[in-house]
């Protein structure tokens, strides 16, 4: 059966399908030829893809180019030192031109001094005081001690007295040892033992003792600083129970060299105040007095159950002669008892009563507390020097 019988036995439906399927299959092959036509690139496909070209190197002009350029840097590099080496000749020819001076003899040296003035007499550049002395005080401006500064701390030194060979004052220095100056500063420590700073009469005569650790270098006036980390500083603490601080005052500054051959130890004047930049250190108020005060109360009942005793078996009569207390002989028993009880009571009353004053209310600090010291007055601190093997 050919085509066309085929075609012409199908439904109409189908024979629809069949010519919308050609037509589209037609307009396909023309849509595809006149993209083909119009691209001009053969390196693109189709549907966009591009074509892969492969690329061949020949070995032979790799090597001919790197050997090029590796000529043209040797040739370089000649060139400079040809360069160089006419600089250095031009050099070379310069210095033998010029002739070294002469070095004159011993006998020409000797006759030209001979022919120079006389030498003049060495004044004194300044009048001896009376009896000689070069004390610091007694030399001219330009001869007074300089300052030297070690430490960030100003060190006077008398060059010119120990030039002068006076023995006995610089055996006298060596006895005082050297001494460095600290101004008001302040600086950042921490509290190594916590303490009870009392509040009454009695503890501000017998003040707490504390011991500080200076943590970090002393700040001193124009931003300069001492390095007095490491040392030790003592102070005392009273409590103040309207505050509820304790005021600490310094005693002493107490400093020892890295090598253990010197060391600092005096009297110093200052304070110390708290994280909260206020003067003292806060602390919490505890009061231990109580249970003394409680037992002063029972003992103080008891007292006047005993005196009541006493009293119940007692009689009283008043005549001329004037009022006399007569116990009862049925009631004797009872008149001791109270006598007893009144007088334990009233012992007891006494010594509770003394805990009480006693135990006033104190400021518990604890240790490790970061706190800020403050210089408030300049000292000299003499440093000492350790003879024998250091520490």
């Amino acid at each position: 059966m050919s085509l066309k019988e085929r075609f012409n036995n199908l439904e109409p439906r189908q024979k629809k399908v069949v010519i919308w399927a050609g037509i589209g299959a037609i307009f396909l092959a023309l849509v595809a030829t006149g993209y083909k036509s119009s691209k001009t690139d053969d390196s693109i496909g189709f549907f966009g893809q591009k074509k892969t070209r492969e690329i061949q190197l020949e070995p032979d002009l790799i090597q001919k180019t790197m050997l090029r350029e590796q000529r043209r840097q040797f040739d370089t590099i000649v060139e400079t030192v040809d360069r160089i080496q006419d600089e250095l000749k031009i050099i070379r020819k310069t210095t033998k031109e010029k002739p070294l001076p002469e070095i004159p003899t011993a006998d020409q040296v000797t006759a030209k001094a001979k022919t120079t003035d006389p030498p003049q007499e060495i004044k004194q550049p300044w009048p001896l005081p009376p009896g000689g002395s070069t004390t610091p005080g007694n030399l001219p401006p330009h001869a007074q001690p300089e300052v030297k500064i070690i430490g960030e701390i100003s060190v006077l030194s008398n060059p010119a007295a120990a030039a002068g060979g006076m023995d006995g004052q610089i055996q006298n220095d060596k006895k005082k040892g050297r001494t460095v100056y600290l101004p008001p500063s302040f600086m950042e420590a921490k509290l190594l033992t916590g303490f009870d700073a009392s509040t009454s009469g009695q503890g501000t005569n017998n003040p707490e003792p504390l011991l500080l650790r200076i943590q970090t270098p002393a700040v001193l006036p124009n931003d300069i600083k001492a390095n007095l980390s490491g040392c030790f500083v003592i102070a005392e603490a009273v409590g103040r129970l309207d505050k509820e601080r304790a005021d600490v005052r310094l005693v002493s500054l107490s400093c020892l060299s890295n090598e253990g051959k010197a060391i600092i130890d005096t009297p110093v004047k200052g304070f110390v105040t708290d994280s909260d930049s206020k003067v003292g250190l806060s602390g919490r108020v505890v009061s231990r007095m109580g249970a003394a005060t409680a037992r002063t109360i029972v003992a103080g009942f008891f007292g006047g159950m005993g005196d009541m005793l006493k009293s119940a078996a007692t009689t009283q009569s008043t005549s001329a002669l004037g009022t006399t207390t007569t116990v009862d002989s049925t009631q004797v028993a009872k008149y001791s008892i109270g006598g007893g009880l009144s007088e334990g009571a009233a012992s007891l009353h006494d010594f509770y009563l003394s805990l009480a004053k006693q135990a006033t209310p104190v400021i518990e600090v604890g240790a490790a507390k970061k706190i800020t010291v403050i210089i408030s007055e300049g000292k000299e601190l003499e440093i000492r020097e350790i003879e024998g093997e250091p520490f």
